[in-house]
């Protein structure tokens, strides 16, 4: 079954080495390395970039240049900019960061830009208003986005400087959105004078993930280095097979000019030789990219489990598989409790539903606007509570030093510009410490509910409660459905009150959960972890999606037409987008891996899996 000989022995040229061959800025040379999982591309990124400053820093220091890296997630930025040692010759930021501070202070191209915009949006606002037919919720919610964009446009001559922040709620008329900053960026990057601006501060772009870059503004720096190539590096790392989001740029090694250097990492230096086998047959079928182990790599363990069981609210089965891959590896950690292994799930909310999060996190992702600050943890009343409230909970567990110091830096109460205008601040300090007492005693032997916890932090002001927050409490809690209504703060009130019933202990597993130390994680959100012991769950009727689907790709249901047709057009379709989640998930596991498949057929479930080469029979375990 193995794949490895249709891999070279040798990485020639080193691609580390063309790499940093390319970074000449005298001699500049557009490269795509193209690395699959595990084959240490920030590794590369990392040591190139080490490479050009050490070379270049006088010349850099003295035309006052930056490298700048783009990557994908504010964790992946911080973990760069720490193996670069934050040296201020590199500035490494998230695609919204570096885009905002490319088109910060045009705010005369900004403004035309949202009035061209604004208008286009009107006009087909209008059109679909004037051909519905009676009213509904639909009608509603477009004639409500119609009034607002309208208000909108008759005020944008009245602000003067546009704002906007990447992990902020960006509201007021002065700010835009996030989807905005990165069409902006997208149309202003290949044109004057933003061309010349971007190439003078960075004469090197390197962009990780790049599969994963939004497309339009991928084109955007394409576009921009074919203008200026004498003068702008762009380097592009990534793997087109690990393209999860709907946004990046379809087919891109198709897009790179040809004489782009194209190196190449072949060793997947974290899986077993059994894990590398199974996701070079997965990738068999999308492209003829493959790899081969790192010398003297373990064989490793590869299991599929396939039921018919349906979890529910039991995941007893999962925890009867866990001890069964203790049993066939020999490695007694499976079994250790959820601590032992990473579960990767489809959806948060399954994992919500096995960590007892749920009760917190449905309110709020049924409501549409705060979806994306709450699966990105930047959602204010997240905040308060995983940011401030928790960390005074922790520090009263170490020492009265380590709470006071927790609650002066997170309290307005201890503000100085606050206190320097205090009367008697003996009784102010003497009342925060009370407040603070307050909160601690709720949880002494108690698991309290959120509303108990955010009624002591309104009525002593130890915390900043958001506006609409303070309105549910003000309400109180309920369990009523949601309004019929397209008012977004009518939702999001009642989002919160929903949430102010449930037990604190749930918004702390959820904090837990968010922070990345739960033993969960969604198949998006782990690209780029490895971990020893990894259980891949399968199941797409607790998931409830639509864009991908494990029962179509392992033969259990038959392709759409639409499917089929988009197959054989190359165009991204349910059976491509789950075959590269599956090969990302499978290819995070270091040691054994566990596949769990949830199917109505767990029989046709393992005959096509055999059939297709993934595993032998001994392998998959029907339950």
């Amino acid at each position: 079954m193995s794949t490895l000989a249709q891999v070279t022995t040798e990485e020639l040229p080193d691609a580390d080495q063309v790499i940093q061959e390319c970074l000449n800025l005298d001699r500049p040379r557009s490269f795509f390395l193209y690395a699959g999982a595990g084959s240490g591309k920030t590794h590369s990124l990392v040591e190139a970039v080490k490479a050009l400053k050490n070379r270049e820093r006088q010349r850099l220091t003295f035309e006052g240049r930056q490298i700048a890296i783009i990557t994908y997630t504010n964790a992946a930025c911080e973990e760069i900019a720490r193996r670069l040692e934050h040296d201020p010759l590199v500035v490494v930021s998230t695609i919204h960061a570096f885009s905002w501070r490319m088109i910060k202070g045009f705010n005369e191209d900004i403004r035309e830009w949202l009035r061209f915009k604004l208008t286009e949006d009107i006009k087909d606002l209008d059109d679909k208003l004037g051909r519905a037919r009676g009213v509904n919720k639909t009608f509603l919610a477009n004639q409500a986005s119609r009034d607002s964009k309208a208000r909108r446009l008759s005020e944008l001559n009245d602000v003067l400087t546009f704002t906007y922040s990447p992990t902020g709620d960006n509201r007021g008329r002065q700010a835009l959105n996030h989807s905005e900053v990165i069409q902006m960026a997208a149309e202003f990057i290949p044109k004057a004078p933003l061309l010349d601006v971007m190439a003078d501060l960075h004469p090197v772009l390197l962009i990780d993930e790049s599969q994963d870059t939004n497309g339009p503004l991928m084109d955007a720096f394409l576009r921009a280095q074919a203008l200026i190539p004498d003068r702008f590096c762009l380097g592009l790392l990534g793997d087109t097979m690990q393209r999860i989001y709907a946004d990046g740029k379809e087919r891109l090694g198709e897009a790179i000019p040809d004489d782009w250097a194209k190196p190449e990492k072949h060793i997947n230096r974290r899986c077993p030789t059994r894990v590398i086998d199974l996701i070079n047959v997965i990738r068999a079928s999308a492209d003829t990219h493959q790899q081969k182990p790192k010398p003297h790599a373990i064989e490793g363990t590869v299991r599929m489990f396939c039921t018919q069981q349906a979890p529910g609210q039991d995941f007893s089965l999962e925890v009867e598989i866990a001890k069964r891959m203790a049993e066939v590896t020999g490695d007694n950690q499976w079994a250790a409790g959820n601590d032992g292994r990473k579960t990767l799930i489809l959806e948060h909310k399954m994992a919500g539903r096995r960590m007892g999060f749920e009760g917190v996190f449905a309110p709020l992702y049924a409501v549409e606007h705060l979806r994306t600050g709450l699966l990105d943890g930047t959602l204010p009343i997240l905040k308060l509570f995983f940011e401030q409230v928790t960390p005074i909970l922790e520090a009263a567990k170490a020492s009265d030093f380590a709470l006071m110091e927790t609650v002066r830096l997170r309290s307005p109460l201890l503000d100085p510009k606050y206190m320097k205008d205090v009367p008697d601040q003996l009784a102010l300090l003497e009342s925060v410490g009370s407040a603070t007492q307050s909160l601690c005693d709720l949880f002494k032997d108690n698991d309290p509910s959120i509303e108990d916890v955010a009624q002591v932090l309104f009525r002593t002001s130890l915390l900043d409660l958001p506006n609409l927050l303070i309105e549910a409490l003000l309400e109180g809690a309920t369990a009523d459905a949601p309004p019929d209504t397209t008012d977004r703060e009518a939702l999001e009130t009642h989002a919160y009150r929903l949430l102010l019933g449930r037990p604190f202990s749930e918004m702390a597993a959820f904090a837990g959960y968010a922070d990345g130390l739960s033993p969960f994680d969604t198949h998006q959100g782990v690209k780029g972890l490895e971990f020893p012991r990894v259980m891949v769950i399968l199941n797409d009727e607790e998931a409830g999606g639509f864009l991908f689907s494990y029962d179509k790709l392992l033969g259990v249901k038959p392709a759409s037409e639409n499917d089929v047709r988009n197959e054989r057009e190359g165009k991204d379709n349910s059976l491509s987008r789950t075959r590269r989640l599956l090969y990302v998930t499978c290819s995070r596991a270091e040691e054994s891996l566990a596949i769990v498949v949830y199917t109505a057929q767990p029989q046709i479930a393992k005959t096509q899996v055999v059939e297709a080469g993934w595993l032998a029979p001994d392998e998959i375990v029907i339950l």
